[in-house]
């Protein structure tokens, strides 16, 4: 077993021969398959991006009704107070 520094390490050695197996392979690819791996790419992008815009449209959701329901209850307590407040001063 190796000592690595940490787990995005990678020897020199390694990174030539992994970058030489990737370049013959899309050397090799026919247009076709060059073409579905761009639109495999893009349509990966596109589902990972609406998917983090979901997520924070339902965050923002979650805040607003949190906040919303805060306020509500701020108001609620705020005109209480006010009501009983002047009818005690009477």
């Amino acid at each position: 077993m190796k000592n690595v520094p940490n787990e995005t390490y990678i020897p020199s050695d390694d990174i030539a021969k992994i970058k030489s197996r990737l370049i013959d392979q899309i050397g090799s690819m026919s247009d076709a398959e060059v073409r579905i791996a761009a639109k495999s790419e893009a349509s990966l992008r596109a589902f990972v991006s609406g998917l983090f815009r979901s997520i924070a449209e339902l965050f923002g959701y979650v805040v607003g009704e949190v906040i919303g329901f805060g306020r509500d209850i701020v108001k609620a307590i705020g005109g209480g107070w006010q009501k009983g407040f002047n009818a005690g001063l009477r």
